[in-house]
């Protein structure tokens, strides 16, 4: 009877000190990509618009040079189509194809 106490106090051990490092994606495909209206190579700027039936929801200016994003707006009024992804989502890819952009110029 002991040894089998022993085992499963063992097991349960064992099993809260094997904490599990995996991770999980979720792939979903972007309805509305945003645009990028000013590309200003000089300054490092550029600013990206998130619009819907040519009705603008969100403007991001990514600064590089000053390394500051304005945002201006919110995507309220189509976050039934922009689902999952929601202000925050966008604003960092802009600012990454920003970046990227940028960068690549250099």
């Amino acid at each position: 009877m002991f040894t089998k106490t022993k085992e499963f106090v063992r097991h349960i051990l064992l099993r809260l000190n094997n904490k599990s490092s995996k991770g999980y994606t979720s792939f979903a495909p972007l309805k509305i990509a945003p645009e990028y209206t000013n590309i200003d190579l000089e300054n490092k700027q550029v600013t990206g618009i998130v619009k819907h039936n040519d009705k603008i929801y969100l403007t991001v200016i990514v600064d590089i040079k000053l390394n500051k994003t304005l945002v201006k707006g919110s995507l309220r009024g189509i976050c039934h189509i922009t689902k999952p992804f929601n202000k925050g989502h966008y604003i960092a890819m802009i600012k990454s194809h920003a970046e990227m952009l940028l960068n690549k110029e250099d």
